[in-house]
């Protein structure tokens, strides 16, 4: 990757690619034009190419006419967002919103898949939309190896879940708890919020308004 500094809307724009160019590969595209992976995503070619320059070498992209090689671009947002295809991911909390999260099956286009989730009701112990389902008191004794993401939607026992997810390695945690808890520095937390996106969204529109 160049040594220029990127910023935070190219790299945000990177696991959008992503996605695109694993629906494009499974299509069996070897190749494409910036103006396809634009049509695929909405952002416009030219801000594709801008943040494609930061990547590599043009030339180790693809050729004017013939355009990038699917395969190749697929392998360096891979190592820059250092994340695999088969990165496992746990969820915690099965509810109605764990249940929908759970439910969305285009894991396997981007950065890895729900291997396995959590819940503190008994009687939801089995087996959810072809994921293993277990009791969160079994966390220890059933978390997946080598799993570095939780995703959290819960409302209860927030800081002794997190706890414990730290203790067994998780160092990034996607939250739509809507509840303050404590991380260490090396643990990285991304916050969902829906109330927070619609008044953000509401000043988007108040700024172009005037």
């Amino acid at each position: 990757m160049k040594s220029q500094k990127m910023s935070k809307a190219t790299v945000s724009r990177f696991p959008i690619y992503l996605k695109a160019l694993r629906n494009m590969q499974r299509a069996g595209k070897e190749n494409f034009l910036s103006s396809e992976l634009s049509e695929a995503t909405g952002v416009l070619d030219t801000t594709i190419r801008r943040d494609f320059s930061f990547l590599v070498e043009k030339e180790a992209l693809g050729k004017r006419g013939i355009g990038y090689d699917t395969q190749s671009l697929i392998q360096v947002l891979n190592n820059v967002l250092r994340l695999g295809i088969d990165e496992p991911i746990i969820l915690v909390g099965v509810g109605n919103l764990g249940s929908a999260i759970l439910k969305y099956n285009r894991w396997q286009y981007t950065v890895g898949k729900i291997v396995c989730c959590y819940d503190k009701d008994q009687n939801k112990v089995g087996e959810r939309f072809g994921v293993k389902l277990n009791h969160i008191d079994d966390l220890e004794e059933t978390f997946p190896q080598g799993c570095k993401i939780a995703i959290l939607a819960i409302s209860e026992n927030v800081q002794d879940v997190v706890d414990r997810l730290i203790a067994l390695g998780v160092k990034g945690i996607v939250d739509f708890t809507h509840t303050y808890f404590y991380v260490p520095n090396d643990v990285v937390v991304q916050n969902v919020d829906v109330v927070v996106a619609i008044q953000e969204l509401v000043l988007k529109m108040s700024a172009i308004d005037e």
